[in-house]
């Protein structure tokens, strides 16, 4: 009995030690079940769900994840930043590096980030993070052979080449001076030039699919992985359908949430926004993904986003109307 005993611990001993050797290290086991979605699908479009929340922020530029996408053969990652920081970026090479772009860029002061989560804060915080956050998707990508391609939607002043957006067109013709020296300025509100702004943006997401579909089939194809805000994902015309007919591909869209809490208040965040932008949301992503417990859930009920379309309660405003016919001359 004794003997068996011994035996029996020698045993569970090697099948503890096999089980050890065998397990995956810890870069391995992280997101496995993300891991999955980015090994199914030769498109993949991470759509961000909330600009500048730290977690994500520290997801999207960690080790860990850039690893998943080497393990799942991501040959690309699209990511949502000014083209001048990238070409700045892609000088990194060291953790030093990354400090020093991180310090280049806050005091250049031209970008600012804030966190919505943090509203309150004084956002020198989230500037770190997102500079620092920059500097680590270039160092990681490089470090694990994916091109980084970093893209913007125009200038982040709303100055394009061309107007797309009815709103935005009549706003752009009325200069700042003309909107104040003829008391136009009070018959639009901040909210609705921000909202045609934002809503300009969306109308050149070809130009952006462009742009990725280049330098993609400059560097020999394969698969690749975009991370746009949400509304680019999943609007109709936006970036994924643009990608999609461009590249002749299938995309897998992913919202992705940093918890469980914050894709609980999902549904209303989307109205808020719909709303606010007088845009499209209506249109599920395919897949629902948490950070904090790499939870990966699939669209099972895609109607019930089906009343979250605030385009249908567009308006131009009533100055664009007035000032098509307006005579300055009388107003001397």
């Amino acid at each position: 009995m004794r003997g068996s005993a011994k035996v029996g611990r020698g045993i569970a001993a090697l099948t503890l030690c096999f089980a050890l050797l065998t397990m995956p290290a810890p870069a391995e086991r992280a997101f496995s079940n993300l891991q999955n979605l980015l090994r199914s699908s030769d498109l993949i479009v991470l759509g961000d769900v909330r600009h500048g929340v730290a977690e994500r922020v520290g997801f999207f530029s960690s080790e860990n994840f850039f690893a998943s996408l080497a393990r799942a053969g991501v040959r690309h990652v699209a990511i949502e930043m000014p083209r001048v920081l990238g070409r700045q970026a892609m000088t990194v090479d060291t953790e030093a590096d990354v400090e020093a772009l991180a310090g280049d860029i806050i005091r250049a002061g031209r970008w600012r980030f804030t966190d919505p989560d943090h509203p309150n804060d004084d956002g020198n915080a989230i500037q770190k993070t997102v500079a620092t956050g920059l500097g680590r998707q270039v160092l990681y990508a490089k470090r694990f052979g994916i091109q980084p391609i970093f893209y913007d939607f125009n200038n982040p002043l709303g100055g394009f080449a061309s107007f797309n957006d009815p709103v935005y067109r009549c706003l752009a013709a009325l200069s700042s001076i003309t909107l104040v020296r003829y008391a136009l300025d009070a018959r639009v509100t901040k909210e609705a030039r921000d909202a045609a702004i934002i809503r300009e943006r969306f109308s050149h997401d070809d130009e952006l699919a462009a742009y990725i579909e280049t330098r993609v089939k400059e560097a020999g194809g394969g698969k690749l992985v975009v991370i746009p805000g949400y509304a680019h994902a999943v609007m109709p015309g936006g970036l994924t359908e643009r990608l999609e007919n461009r590249l002749n591909r299938r995309a897998a869209v992913v919202a992705v949430f940093k918890d469980a809490a914050e894709n609980g208040r999902f549904t209303n965040f989307l109205w808020e926004q719909a709303a606010l932008l007088q845009v499209d949301l209506s249109r599920p992503p395919h897949f629902y993904y948490n950070i904090a417990d790499d939870t990966l859930r699939a669209e099972t009920t895609p109607g019930r986003f089906a009343g979250i379309d605030g385009a249908r309660n567009r308006q131009m405003p009533s100055i664009c109307f007035q000032w098509a016919h307006f005579d300055l001359r009388a107003v001397h």
